[in-house]
């Protein structure tokens, strides 16, 4: 029963996913078909169609302008972005390797990249971009046998790091984007929702990692503890406060997170500049950080969908200083997502190829497949 919910679940979602995609590419792709016909002087063919002849029209001439947008890129931008979201991916694994040493669980660096690049694989196919996470927890937990509950703690742990620190850069960057809070209710929108997650991520570290609320001697630890089979939730949960008292694990990840924000930026930065949007360089540096907040959510598998409609609905502005096609939106958010794509595919090479290494550094065989 309970794995027929999770397949209905997993199929609602997917069909979600489909019809966001589906929306915002037949919105897309009439808006530029009749951009065609307004541009070979023919403005009134397009009222003249029938509903059937206007999505064919829009459907079979529209999607060769994506394929022109994407034509622009040099293979300096390209290099450039795949880079950054390689890096950001390596530098994921040093910060959870920083929680995992306040544990007492030293997994070496190789072992550490290996499972975070394996992780982005499983990213691409479950819910969100979080998805990964529950591989991830899982294969802390095998490499770390004795003490599985606190490798699965920190995974959730280096996750809402990772997450606060990026609703912080993009609070930070709403304030050179006022005006446009101030003209286009989508920025309010998505304001109000990032500032409410932004709350619900300091009160989760401020209760987790800086109060005894969670502790055996807090209220909540005795009353969690009255019940036998959430001890080891218990215990993980106590071990938080051990985060909070790490002023090095504090310091490295701060630093380590506002490294990883730069790249996630700096990944669609370099494909925007190498598709010449003209696009004020601080909107983006809002724009990224809080769709991929968004994207984060489970709602569509690898945020499909959910981060198309957002970079189009946030970027295609009529306002000073933005010069950005709905479709060159939507390119730019399809090309990040191919760059993650891409790395996806080479953490399915080394999920397959890279043996395991156990937590005292000594190689092993390879796992089973999870």
């Amino acid at each position: 029963m309970k794995a027929s919910k999770g397949t209905l679940g997993q199929l609602v979602r997917l069909a979600v996913c489909g019809l966001l995609l589906a929306a915002i590419f037949h919105a897309i792709f009439c808006n530029e078909a009749q951009l065609s016909l307004l541009a070979e002087g023919r403005p009134d063919a397009w009222a003249g169609m029938s509903p059937w002849e206007q999505r064919r029209y829009a459907w079979t001439h529209s999607p060769a302008q994506l394929l022109e947008t994407a034509r622009r890129l040099d293979v300096r931008s390209v290099s450039v972005a795949f880079g950054l979201c390689g890096l950001l991916i390596f530098l994921g694994g040093l910060r959870w390797q920083e929680a995992l040493r306040v544990q007492g669980l030293g997994l070496p660096v190789a072992e550490v990249t290996r499972i975070s690049f394996v992780a982005h694989f499983f990213n691409a196919f479950l819910l969100g971009s979080t998805g990964g996470d529950v591989w991830k927890a899982y294969a802390a937990a095998r490499a770390t046998h004795h003490r599985k509950a606190e490798a699965a703690l920190t995974v959730f742990v280096d996750r809402l790091i990772g997450i606060f620190a990026l609703l912080l850069f993009a609070v930070a960057f709403a304030v050179p984007n006022a005006a446009l809070f101030v003209k286009f209710k989508r920025y309010d929108g998505v304001g109000l929702a990032i500032l409410g997650m932004l709350c619900v991520a300091t009160a989760a570290i401020g209760a987790g990692l800086f109060t005894d609320l969670f502790t055996p001697e807090g209220r909540l630890g005795r009353l969690l503890s009255r019940f036998r089979f959430l001890h080891g939730t218990v215990r993980a949960l106590a071990a938080c406060r051990l985060f909070g008292r790490s002023p090095r694990f504090l310091l490295r990840s701060a630093v380590l997170s506002l490294a990883i924000n730069l790249a996630i930026v700096g990944t669609f930065a370099a494909l925007a500049d190498g598709m010449h949007l003209r696009l004020p360089s601080a909107t983006l540096w809002f724009v990224v950080p809080a769709v991929v907040c968004l994207a984060a959510l489970p709602i569509t598998p690898s945020g499909l969908g959910v981060r198309e409609n957002l970079f189009v609905v946030l970027l295609a502005v009529d306002f000073p200083g933005f010069g950005v096609k709905p479709a060159e939106a939507l390119s730019l958010s399809l090309l990040g997502y191919s760059m993650n794509l891409a790395w996806s595919a080479i953490g399915g090479l080394v999920y397959l190829t890279v043996r395991k290494f156990d937590p005292d550094g000594k190689a092993v065989e390879p796992p089973e497949s999870a």
